[in-house]
């Protein structure tokens, strides 16, 4: 495949200055959040009442890590768990009102910083752009 050795070195080159950026940048990018811890509540407040064991399985994290996360999450009163209505044994986990509102500020910044980085592009290539790397990033599974 030689006609695409050129575009895919650009490709690769691309996602390393984006992950490097990425990590520079990630102290003030989660409002004093770790990244996992994010995610975890980016999850949490996304998908309906998930369960821990649905969050190490979506992320591929050890039942230990979540559990240790989701703890210190709970400690700072971000979400909790609350009891599944037919399995005893199961808790279902759901964000705090202070875990919505730190959810909401951290996406209100990372969304104005995409629109300050891709304000100048038109409408077509920033649609263009959405649609090819959510194709990237969910083909990787």
């Amino acid at each position: 495949m030689p006609a695409r050795d050129e575009p895919l070195d650009v490709i690769h080159e691309a996602i390393i200055l984006f992950s490097r950026n990425a990590k520079a940048r990630a102290n003030n990018m989660y409002d004093d959040l770790s990244f996992v811890a994010y995610t975890m509540l980016s999850y949490v407040g996304s998908s309906p009442q998930p369960t821990a064991s649905e969050l190490a399985e979506r992320y591929g994290l050890e039942k230990s890590t979540v559990s240790r996360q989701l703890s210190r999450l709970e400690e700072d009163g971000l979400l909790r768990r609350v009891a599944h209505p037919s399995r005893p044994r199961t808790k279902l986990l759901e964000l705090t009102d202070t875990g919505h509102a730190r959810l909401g500020r951290v996406r209100q910044h990372q969304r104005k910083g995409l629109e300050e980085r891709l304000g100048r592009w038109p409408d077509e290539d920033v649609e263009t752009f959405g649609r090819l790397l959510w194709r990237f990033v969910t083909e990787l599974d």
